[in-house]
């Protein structure tokens, strides 16, 4: 009896050119290792793109933007819905033709995709899979395919943790497996670029623990670095596995660079509980007279110190002594008010926080041009 074809279910997943085959794992692996420690300091830029635009008619969706990534990073990419994320991965992958923009990308200019995309990995939007085939068979027809050796499909499937359920229909998957077999055959051919759109997308707490585990550790290989791109709405995520952020809004960039350099920057995050619940109303008064941008959390108050105190001798691990200051004022002020204190607590600002601030300023900005035009 003659087997149904099949079409594959989704849109796009697995290797993003036809390249010749590269050289196969060794019998202890390729990617063993510890998980990322962050980009290496030399060489050149793995993503080194300027002017980077995209427009559909009058409208503008990516707009003059600039992407500089260190060779080696896990690079979160994040940014509200609609903002340019997907279209300029697109664009990086040779999908959708930039209106302008210019660079290079692992060395190779962009306006050649062929020359990087043999080397280069990507997920973007819903896997690609043979429903009633195997993940192994969806694997080799992917290798038969690009012209890799299907020597490939055993190494990749351990490195996603996929080997034991190798031989199983793809459509017995869940989500998550999905989204791991997806990234499977994006590593076919040990790419030095992963890109990843949403790859936590639709997944419950299990597999994004899953699939953020994965990700960590899919820079790391045998002395080597991959460089992973990765876009995502979930920042606690991005801010536990990244060592490179960027934020874009509405097409343009916000911020580029270090995680650390952004969450130190501006105001200091503080907690502060009173004895008494009933007196939450009361202190959030006497701090906002002291500059203190505070909000209602239950029993406490918590809101970032205003303005930011001058940058100290502490570093961006302890709180600068201006920040001292203006918690003791608070302390006497509500001492001197009947109400006594039992945690004054300066924290780490959340990825979440000052995501929240660069997108407001960037609306808040865009407002004003508008008003003024």
């Amino acid at each position: 009896m003659t087997q149904r074809a099949e079409t594959p279910t989704g849109h796009a997943a697995g290797t993003a050119s036809l390249p010749p085959p590269y050289p196969l794992p060794t019998a202890t692996g390729t990617r063993a290792g510890p998980a990322p420690a962050g980009p290496a300091p030399a060489g050149p830029p793995a993503i080194d793109v300027r002017g980077l635009s995209k427009r559909y008619g009058r409208r503008t969706v990516v707009n003059d933007l600039d992407l500089r990534i260190p060779v080696g990073a896990v690079a979160g990419f994040i940014g509200p819905n609609g903002a340019g994320k997907t279209t300029t991965l697109r664009m990086l992958l040779g999908l959708v033709r930039p209106t302008t923009g210019q660079g290079t990308v692992l060395g190779h200019p962009l306006t050649d995709p062929a020359g990087y995309l043999p080397r280069t990995g990507a997920l973007i939007e819903n896997p690609a899979l043979y429903p009633r085939l195997s993940a192994r068979r969806n694997l080799e027809a992917l290798t038969i395919l690009a012209g890799r050796d299907p020597a490939w499909v055993d190494a990749v499937l351990d490195e996603v943790g996929l080997a034991e359920r190798a031989d199983d229909e793809a459509r017995s998957y869940s989500l998550g497996m999905k989204q791991r077999l997806a990234i499977a055959a994006a590593l076919l051919g040990d790419p030095d670029l992963l890109i990843l759109d949403e790859p936590t997308n639709g997944l419950d707490p299990m597999g994004i623990r899953l699939m953020r585990d994965l990700i960590r550790g899919l820079a790391a290989r045998d002395g080597r670095r991959r460089t992973v791109l990765v876009s995502s709405h979930l920042l606690a995520e991005v801010e536990q596995i990244c060592d490179w952020i960027i934020v874009v809004d509405r097409g343009e960039l916000a911020y580029q660079g270090p995680p650390e350099r952004l969450l130190s920057a501006g105001a200091p995050r503080v907690t502060l509980r009173p004895e008494h619940a009933r007196d939450v109303g009361r202190l959030a008064d006497l701090a906002a007279g002291l500059g203190l941008a505070v909000e209602r959390d239950g029993d406490q108050l918590v809101g970032l110190l205003d303005p930011p105190p001058a940058p100290s001798a502490d570093g961006p691990d302890g709180p600068a002594e201006p920040m001292w200051a203006a918690l003791a004022g608070l302390n006497r002020a509500a001492h001197a008010h009947g109400i006594t204190l039992v945690e004054i607590a300066p924290g780490r600002v959340t990825l979440e926080e000052r995501y929240t601030g660069l997108v407001a300023a960037a609306a808040d900005g865009a407002r004003r041009t508008g008003d003024a035009s």
